[in-house]
This record gives C-alpha cells, structure tokens and sequence, in this order.
C-alpha cells in the first residue's frame, strides 16, 4: 500500500523538476545582475581616476628627485630647451625615454620655473589634458 503511494510521490516530483526556468525569471536575474554591475562599475571608474591622479603626483614627486639630484652632479638643473630628455640621458632616470603621464600626454618641464622661481615647474594638465583648470597637477602649491 506504501510502495505505491511512494512511487506516485516521487514520479510527481520528478515530473515537476523537469521544468526549468520561464522566460521571466530569466528576464528579472539578468536585469538584477545588470544593475549590480552598473553599479560597482560607476565605483571602479571612479577608484581609476583617482589612481591616475595620484600616479601623477608620484611621478612629478620622482622627476623632482631626479632633477635635484641631477643638479647635485651638474651643479645646475637641465635648461627648459634640454627638458626632462636630459635626464634619461645622463641615465638618472632608468627609463627608456621620458615618462609621459596617465593620460598619455608630456610632463611640462620649466627651468628656471614661473611658480617656483628658485627651482623648476613640472606639471600635468590632468585627465582634460588643457592647461588650466583646477585638474592639473603641480610640483608647486597652489593659492
């Protein structure tokens, strides 16, 4: 009397466990997983930039020491006209050619500076790439 009804319990489940998903359920996962990657994509693009501006400062702190210690030997800093090539030069800096910013775009090189009249300039013009504008990004403080 049990076997029977059993059989009829599990041949019922199993019939039913064939069925899968519906095209609505299917729908609303994908949506749902579409808006949680919106979402943590708007954070991650944010966390990239800040990276790149603060890869810029690292980069503008590293040219800096470069240069002091090229005066250190040269007892002078490189002209604007021989610009930061002079370091990679006299093989100060171990890279290959000038480095170029986050963006892609040149270091700007200044000797004897404009803002730092004692020293030198070297700046960024930040993720626009314009002169100007509060995204630049100096070796000096701004007022």
């Amino acid at each position: 009397m049990f076997r029977n009804f059993f059989k009829a319990l599990i041949s019922e489940n199993s019939k039913s466990a064939v069925k899968g998903f519906s095209l609505l359920e299917i729908m609303v996962v994908i949506t749902i997983m579409a808006m949680i990657m919106g979402a943590v994509g708007v954070g991650v693009m944010s966390y990239l930039d800040k990276s790149k501006i603060k890869q810029a400062k690292i980069d503008i702190g590293t040219i800096s020491n470069a240069l002091d210690l090229y005066k250190t030997e040269f007892t002078r800093y490189p002209d604007s006209e021989d610009g930061l090539a002079k370091l990679v030069e006299e093989k100060i800096l171990k890279e290959k050619k000038v480095p170029k910013d986050p963006w892609g775009n040149e270091y700007i090189y200044i000797y004897p500076g404009n803002n730092n009249t004692d020293g030198f300039d070297i700046y960024s013009f930040g993720p626009d790439g314009k002169e100007g504008g509060s995204d630049d990004i100096t070796n000096w403080e701004e007022e």
